[in-house]
């Protein structure tokens, strides 16, 4: 007697794996067959996967830098803050100045292109040139630092002007001419 519900178990368990199973089919019969393909048909991606695009990589590419400063209001406090190129230069909380060390990688780097130099000299303006270098990344590329820490553009920064990355997500700053932020996050020397 007690054989039956442990077959009926095994059966249930056996018809719901075929259930889930997309890629057969069953007909009245109980048959199973595999699907209809076609070459214009793409293959099923594995379970969890939406799309089998690239994660997007940075489209910055080596250039020349030139950092400068500009005297502007930065959510409500008078700044002299660093350029980069003309646009407002940011650092990344998460980096690392002492040695320096970029931790915003893979699709952070869209949204905060860094200040990846082609090798020639970093040229400044109002910024003292003993607190500019670079480091060397992951990917080989040299990014400039100033003060040891990674200097990056903020995408949404469409004018020179524009100083939208200050504080997103807590851990970005505009920085002033010694390498320090503008406004000090929490935890923030």
């Amino acid at each position: 007697m007690k054989k039956l519900p442990i077959a009926l178990a095994a059966a249930s368990v056996a018809l719901t794996l075929a259930a889930c199973d997309s890629s057969t089919t069953s007909d009245a019969a109980g048959a199973t067959t595999a699907p209809a393909t076609s070459s214009s048909q793409a293959a099923p991606l594995p379970s969890g996967l939406a799309s089998l695009d690239p994660i997007p990589s940075p489209t910055v590419t080596p250039e020349p830098i030139s950092l400068a400063v500009r005297k502007t209001t930065v959510k409500g406090v008078e700044a002299t803050i660093v350029t980069i190129n003309g646009f407002t230069a940011y650092r990344f909380e998460a980096d690392e100045n002492k040695p320096s060390k970029v931790n915003c990688l893979d699709d952070c780097l869209v949204t905060w292109p860094p200040a990846l130099t082609d090798g020639s000299e970093v040229k400044v303006s109002g910024i003292d040139p003993s607190l500019v270098g670079t480091v060397t990344r992951a990917d080989g590329l040299r990014q400039v630092t100033l003060l040891g820490w990674p200097l990056y553009k903020f995408v949404d920064d469409k004018a020179p002007t524009d100083i939208l990355g200050e504080g997103v997500g807590g851990n970005w700053s505009t920085v002033k001419p010694d390498g320090k932020p503008v406004i000090v996050k929490s935890g923030q020397a």
